[in-house]
């Protein structure tokens, strides 16, 4: 190898949609002059982890939430073509280096070298991170745009197909008659209830009286009423 092995490499775990600034995980691993190494490891994405704070109920924006990361150290040791991590928790890695210098491969993850400085952030990345800001905060106006028009639209629908009650306002237009107040319904008059039925018990029905019986004091024979003689023996019957 021509290059040397120090500097910047990072791991770009592409989503295949682009903008990796917000869509992709990004590991990053410095090896220095002095056999140090750090390893950085991000766990998620940053849309991945703004969504993941809003179902929390966490106020979430892409550019300002702190992606979370996993930070390990340790010191390396390289042997030809291959290189051991030794991490300061005891554990190790093993890996390889490309034959041009410009990369190398730990398991299944392939680091990219993009700068020789263990410093400085790389320019590649720092303009790329850029570009990706700019067309998604494009992106998005583009989207914001979009919703307020189907919003207005939507309002204005809604203002021109609800009816007209009594009391709303009208504009008066060039066309149209003024607007005149609907004049209240007349109301009919009160229906009055029939007069209350009251009972009145009708006098008892009177039989007329019947005559007394007459008898003939003779004979003693039931004589007809009104007959002045007895009709058997012809004696005078008593007056009434």
């Amino acid at each position: 190898m021509n290059k040397p092995i120090t500097g910047q490499y990072e791991c770009v775990h592409g989503s295949g949609i682009g903008l990796d600034y917000f869509t992709s995980r990004i590991d990053r691993l410095t090896l220095f002059n002095n056999g140090r190494f750090t390893q950085i490891t991000q766990e998620r994405s940053r849309i991945s982890n703004m969504a993941q704070s809003l179902l929390s109920g966490q106020q979430a924006s892409v550019g300002t939430t702190p992606v979370p990361e996993t930070r390990r150290e340790g010191s390396y040791l390289v042997q030809q073509n291959a290189i051991t991590l030794r991490f300061d928790d005891g554990t190790q890695e093993q890996g390889q280096l490309s034959l041009s210098g410009d990369g190398l491969q730990i398991g299944s993850n392939a680091f990219t070298k993009v700068s020789d400085s263990t410093l400085l952030p790389p320019t590649t990345r720092v303009k790329k991170d850029m570009d990706d800001i700019a067309k998604g905060l494009k992106i998005a106006g583009t989207i914001g745009g979009m919703a307020m028009k189907a919003a207005k639209t939507l309002h204005e629908t809604l203002q021109t197909d609800a009816p007209t009650g009594q009391g709303q306002a009208q504009t008066p237009t060039q066309n149209s008659p003024p607007y005149r107040p609907a004049q209240p319904t007349p109301q009919a008059a009160p229906v009055q209830p029939p007069p209350a039925y009251t009972y009145t018990p009708s006098a008892p029905h009177t039989m007329p009286a019947q005559p007394e019986p007459i008898y003939c004091d003779q004979c003693g024979t039931l004589a007809r009423p009104g007959k002045k003689f007895c009709g058997k023996c012809g004696a005078p019957l008593p007056l009434d």
